[in-house]
């Protein structure tokens, strides 16, 4: 029975402990995803290289006029150079929720935007973060995002 009881106290401990950790790791992982849009509103193409990992990739999914399902591959270079650059009018993506999910070194992460150009509503749509820890932190391998002008929740 005592053996019982100290298994279970360890097992209880374990799980308290690995559950801190995982909050601390998606802690670290939203500053990562926030940062991104940061650099974006600064139009910082510095801040926004540190983000993503080096083999990272950008796709889109969206439905085109004749409503044919499309996906498109951007460059991250290409994305980098267009949002890192300044311009007159801030690019503002704000995310209106967060699903963030840590395993190990993988990190997935699911938040709904709405997309301005200054003040002017662009798009709305989901973003699909796909995120590594390496030996500078966490960064991002993946994004993928839905666009649409319809059916957006408009702050």
């Amino acid at each position: 029975m005592k053996s019982l009881l100290l298994s279970f106290a360890f097992f209880s401990f374990s799980v308290v402990v690995l559950a801190q950790n995982n909050k601390a790791e998606q802690t670290e992982v939203r500053k990562t995803v926030d940062a991104l849009f940061d650099a974006m509103r600064k139009g910082d193409s510095t801040a926004l290289r540190k983000v993503f990992h080096s083999s990272a990739r950008l796709q889109t999914t969206f439905f085109n006029k004749e409503k044919k399902p499309m996906i498109v591959t951007d460059n991250i270079n290409n994305f980098v150079k267009s949002v890192g650059t300044p311009h007159p009018e801030i690019y503002d993506e704000k995310l209106l929720s967060y699903d963030i999910k840590v395993d190990d070194n993988l990190a997935t992460v699911w938040t709904e935007y709405e997309f301005y150009v200054g003040t002017k509503f662009s798009h709305c749509g989901v973003n699909a973060f796909q995120l590594a820890k390496t030996e500078t932190g966490w960064q991002i391998i993946q994004i993928t995002d839905t666009r649409r002008k319809e059916g957006c929740k408009k702050k």
